[in-house]
């Protein structure tokens, strides 16, 4: 991790975490110091589930996972 890069944890779909680091400018604060949240691609979805192109490859392998809907926020 550099100087300009955070941490990222994502809870897939199906509960497993992915984590990677993202520079730190891509991370958006909305209304409180623990809402927070990264852009990515939405790929496709339903009333559950979205399936997400990530801003970087996670070190489990992938930079695409599904995701809960409710974890989505569309601006």
């Amino acid at each position: 991790m550099f100087e300009n890069e955070v941490a990222i944890c994502i809870k897939t779909a199906d509960g497993t975490v992915v984590s990677f680091f993202v520079p730190a400018d891509y991370v958006k604060s909305f209304s409180g110091p623990d809402d927070k949240a990264i852009p990515v691609e939405v790929v496709d979805r339903n009333a559950d589930f979205g399936v997400v192109t990530l801003p970087r490859r996670t070190f489990e392998g992938s930079n695409v996972a599904t995701v809960p809907a409710r974890a989505l926020r569309f601006a």
